[in-house]
């Protein structure tokens, strides 16, 4: 419950007129949603071009998806029509044939989808014909890029994908996407980033101890380089849960004594990293309260349902006494073995906007007229401007269209098939000699009929995580410089912890980083249902409820958690914050399988449910990170390129 009211969190102060419209001016909502708002270019298929008036700035239309406020992510009204085919009352009404033939369709325009479309024209030439149907308003998929503009500064964020993880472990065929097909030069990219850029302000890390759990609000602050057994004595919990905190991270025990190696991480494989707090450091319920979301950022649930094996692997505390080896065990997640295979070479691989870069080189790739630059490079693409209005150009031999959900995918004959799609709250036909479906397997399992039934259960296997990653304008930072911190944790809130952003300088693009100038915060959250069982289970109940809730509740609780902490420091929610952007992603990250919840997991790789999954089906290939049961981007650039194998 907020401790302030709404006028002290400055709720009824208007922002930006974007802000204001809730993020639904260019959903799938349908025409009538668009047709309310003055300035939406409406357009049936295939009648974009190049013509007087496009091509300029944003490309013709009064939107401009990277700049969107409100609720974003997967915006208000673009899942309609997928959960309507999902409950059997979806009426497409008269399919129109738009007589579009391609070579390859692609159900999905995430980075799945454009490599797909990239792998297809190495592989067939550049003269074939593809088309891109994305059923949100923008390009990328979850690589979605926020731009805000305060003032003279343009501030960037991810809205969703963040970095390039331990190329190392790539793929041959990732590793040459991103390095020679996009010309991603990877230790250049490491030098935009500066990590000593808020070094003279002395800033630390704070957590906030809020009064509906502890009392009273309170900012407890760690100070750069203090003990563990000083920093908890600040801390309002007892003498035994903060002894308990002090032993967690400077504890050199062995809790499995007598046991091999193999067998202690056999025993870790099957123990949920909170049983092994509990159980082996002595954690109470205080104790483990501010430290149960710390495997939120990777797994999406809390330290409930995340093996202690995996836990140990990925970092997490409790286990120096276990002397335990960096080798693989059976039943090991795939994060775990990446961080185990990472090596010293792999450094931090960010973009400003995250790897929303990495979507806007392959749609400049694909599309010649869609960015202004010709070619566009990677230090250009952050100030690059995209122009929409080019992306589905009838004379461009690859073209996006957005906004367009498929509901029907068939095969037809032995070489070729039908896509159906809505747009606009029309049905639309086009053929093809084939398609490789990069949206979500459970989309997939209901688009597609002619799947056999083992392979319909296997598609619906995985439970995508539910993720909210909000970002928040602010006209400067002084506040934090005040407060000397640079990030938040607010572990019995809402948002699990907010912070300053990453300063990079790349190209034209530089993040002001000086207190009395604009920035960008950046909150997360990972809605769950910590002791409902599984993880599956655990992400569907975290997306029920992420599916109720309005822009206003995030908003509210996006102020409230930033006033909490801040207020006493200077700042003010109504005054500071200029705009707000929610990227809602009900449908996040790709499940990962566990050993707690995945007996697949132990037995062989071809008998798992998203190996039988991404069976081919006739001219019909299955792409997107769901197939490798791998949340990152270079697991859908391998599921990309796999799925174009099986149609060339």
């Amino acid at each position: 419950m907020p401790r302030f009211s709404d006028r002290e969190l400055g709720m009824t102060r208007k922002i930006t007129r974007r802000d204001f419209m809730d993020g639904v001016a260019v959903s799938a909502a349908g025409v009538a949603i668009a047709a309310a708002v003055p300035g939406v270019a409406q357009a049936a298929p295939g009648t974009h071009g190049r013509g007087p008036g496009h091509g300029h700035g944003h490309g013709g239309h009064t939107q401009y998806p990277p700049t969107e406020t409100g609720l974003r992510g997967q915006e208000p009204g673009s899942f309609d029509v997928a959960h309507s085919v999902r409950n059997g009352d979806f009426k497409p009404g008269s399919i129109k044939d738009t007589r579009e033939s391609f070579d390859l369709v692609v159900v999905g325009g995430g980075l799945s989808g454009l490599a797909a479309a990239h792998f297809y024209r190495k592989a067939v030439g550049p003269r074939a014909r593809i088309l891109i149907l994305e059923a949100l308003d923008d390009f990328g998929g979850h690589a979605r890029r926020n731009e805000f503009r305060v003032g003279r500064h343009t501030l960037l964020s991810n809205g969703g994908t963040v970095n390039m993880d331990t190329p190392s472990t790539w793929s041959r065929e990732a590793y040459r996407l991103v390095t020679k097909d996009l010309g991603v030069d990877l230790k250049a990219l490491e030098a935009t980033v500066k990590p000593n850029a808020y070094q003279q302000y002395a800033l630390r890390s704070g957590t906030l101890f809020n009064s509906e759990r502890w009392g009273k609000d309170r900012l407890v602050i760690r100070e750069s380089g203090e003990s563990w057994a000083s920093y908890v004595t600040k801390l309002p919990m007892s003498d035994a849960s903060r002894a308990a905190l002090v032993r967690l991270y400077t504890t050199t025990e062995d809790f499995l004594p007598g046991l091999t190696d193999a067998q202690k991480k056999a025993t870790l494989a099957r123990m949920p990293y909170e049983t092994y707090l509990r159980e082996k450091i002595g954690m109470d319920t205080d104790a483990l309260a501010i430290m149960k979301r710390g495997t939120n950022g990777l797994w999406g649930v809390d330290v409930d349902r995340v093996a202690s094996a995996d836990a140990w692997a990925t970092g997490q505390p409790g286990f120096n006494g276990l002397n335990l080896e960096s080798t693989p065990w059976p039943g090991a997640g795939f994060t775990p073995l990446m961080q185990l295979a990472a090596t010293e070479g792999d450094g931090n691989y960010y973009f400003p906007e995250g790897n929303a870069t990495l979507a806007r080189l392959l749609v400049s790739k694909l599309v010649p007229h869609a960015f202004k630059e010709r070619r566009l490079d990677w230090t250009e693409a952050p100030t690059a401007t995209a122009r929409y209005a080019n992306l589905d150009d009838s004379d461009s031999p690859v073209r996006i269209r957005l906004s367009s959900t498929a509901f029907q995918v068939r095969n037809e004959g032995r070489h070729g098939a039908t896509v159906s799609y809505s747009k606009n709250g029309r049905s639309y036909r086009v053929r093809t000699k084939g398609v490789v479906m990069a949206c979500w397997n459970s989309v997939a399992s209901y688009i597609v009929p002619e799947l056999p039934a083992d392979q319909v259960e296997a598609m619906r296997y995985g439970v995508k995580v539910p993720l909210v990653y909000a970002r928040v304008a602010l006209r400067n930072w002084r506040a934090f410089a005040n407060a000397r911190v640079s990030r938040v944790s607010t572990p019995s809130l809402y948002f699990s912890s907010f912070g300053l952003p990453t300063v990079t300088e790349i190209g034209d693009f530089k993040m002001p980083h000086r207190p009395e100038l604009p920035t960008v915060i950046s909150l997360s959250a990972t809605p769950n249902l910590p002791g409902s069982g599984s993880a599956r289970n655990q992400h569907k109940a975290g997306r029920r409820a992420l599916a109720g809730m309005q822009f206003e509740s995030f908003e509210r609780e996006i102020r409230d958690s930033m006033a909490r902490s801040l207020s006493a420091h200077g700042f003010d929610p109504g005054k500071d914050i200029t705009a707000i952007t929610v990227n809602r992603w009900a449908h996040g990250y790709s499940y990962e399988y566990n050993s707690l919840d995945d007996p697949a997991l132990f037995g062989p790789e071809n008998q798992r449910p998203y190996v039988k999954a991404r069976r081919p089906v006739g001219r019909i290939a299955i792409a997107n990170s769901d197939a490798e049961a791998f949340g990152y981007t270079h697991a859908a650039f391998d599921a990309a390129y796999r799925a174009v194998s099986h149609l060339v």
